[in-house]
């Protein structure tokens, strides 16, 4: 409304100089869609894997996001592993990286997440919200888990090894809001992923901690592959590549909210 109100005022402009006000007014616009845009996949990607993977409210699996803006630098490193491009993750590397907040701990933060919902009675409210708040946060690190630069040097934090990949990390800088959108994109152009997406969503069980950081390493891996390969060839990855990582991320949190009280 405010761009159509300054439109009018300048009625009396020349045909060219309304063209170039317009299209001043329009990159305004999108400058401020850019900017407003959180880090990870966006929230319908976010909403998207939780619905999928059965939980009642999957709109608050966006919650994490909105939290990290009360307090960026604390929440920021729960959602990424700035993972070395020479690194793999195992069930000793999840381990390892939890004291080494300064490039991020989303491995590890699942595993504390899911032993924190673990060990709640559950036998009061407080409890029960607790289980919620956790469930929530566990779904949306999850799906950050499947995003490729999530597990990729950015700018210059330094990686998991303590080096800093300058090469790496600009691309990742320049990429990454693209990167967190694509599925949302793809999905608008191809309706028919929704079928595509159900028949590949996998059946697997989560009964222990071991079972999880298995799982956890297995997806991140295929995670850093799609981010070399993007890397290398300077571009976005595939619809086919990012259907693998978002059922990886369905797969995942199904299989651990089916084993959850707070349902």
């Amino acid at each position: 409304m405010v761009v159509f109100s300054l439109f009018m005022k300048v009625n009396f402009l020349k045909p060219i100089k309304k063209l170039c006000f317009i299209f001043v007014c329009f990159s305004l616009i999108n400058l401020k869609i850019s900017i407003s845009k959180t880090l990870a996949w966006d929230c319908e990607t976010h909403a998207y894997i939780a619905k999928k993977a059965g939980l009642k409210n999957p709109e608050y699996a966006c919650l994490p996001d909105i939290i990290r803006e009360e307090n960026y630098p604390f929440f920021v490193k729960f959602h990424y592993h700035s993972l070395s491009p020479k690194d793999k993750v195992s069930l000793e590397y999840i381990e390892k990286i939890k004291g080494q907040e300064s490039s991020g701990i989303l491995y590890w933060k699942i595993v504390d997440l899911y032993e924190k919902i673990k060990n709640l009675t559950k036998s009061n409210l407080y409890d029960k919200v607790k289980c919620e708040y956790y469930l929530y946060s566990l779904a949306h690190f999850i799906g950050d888990l499947s995003n490729p630069l999530h597990n990729f040097p950015y700018n210059e934090i330094s990686a998991g090894d303590g080096k800093v990949y300058v090469e790496e990390g600009k691309f990742n800088k320049l990429y990454h809001e693209k990167f967190d959108t694509l599925f949302t994109f793809y999905l608008k152009l191809y309706p028919e992923l929704e079928k595509e997406i159900d028949n590949q969503i996998q059946d697997i069980k989560i009964s222990s901690l071991e079972e999880l950081k298995k799982k956890i390493a297995e997806i991140a891996n295929f995670a850093q592959e799609i981010a070399l390969d993007c890397f290398r060839d300077k571009r976005l990855p595939t619809k086919e590549e990012v259907i693998k990582q978002i059922v990886f991320s369905i797969s995942l949190l199904k299989a651990i909210y089916q084993t959850l009280e707070c349902k």
